[in-house]
C-alpha cells in the first residue's frame, strides 16, 4: 500500500475516533452521566444495559445533535441510536447528503 493512501486511511480513522470521543462526552455531559467517556465503548448500545438512555435522553441527544451538526434526526431514524458508532454514522451520512 503506498505511504499516501496509508496516510489517508489513518487520518480518516483519527478523525473518526476523535467524532466519537466528541459524542460520548457531549452526551455524558448533556445526560449528566456518572461515566468517563474513554469507558464506553464505540459500540456499546445507547439503551437498555448500555447507557441506559430513556425517551427523555433520547429527545436531549437529537436537540443536541441539531444543535451541533445542524442534522435532524426524525422518529423514524430510530437506527441512529443503536450505538456512539450508528450514531456518528448517520451524522456523518447526513453530512455527506447536504
Amino acid at each position: 500500500m503506498p505511504t499516501a493512501a496509508f496516510e489517508d486511511i489513518r487520518t480518516r480513522a483519527e478523525a473518526r475516533l476523535a467524532r466519537n470521543m466528541k459524542i460520548k462526552s457531549m452526551i455524558i455531559d448533556r445526560l449528566g452521566l456518572d461515566v468517563e467517556a474513554a469507558v464506553v465503548s464505540d459500540n456499546q448500545p445507547l439503551f437498555g444495559r448500555g447507557l441506559e438512555m430513556d425517551s427523555l435522553d433520547t429527545l436531549e441527544i437529537v436537540v443536541m445533535v441539531n444543535n451541533e451538526y445542524d442534522v435532524l434526526i426524525s422518529d423514524d431514524d430510530f437506527e441512529a441510536f443503536g450505538s456512539i458508532n450508528a450514531l456518528v454514522d448517520f451524522i456523518e451520512d447526513r453530512e455527506a447528503a447536504a
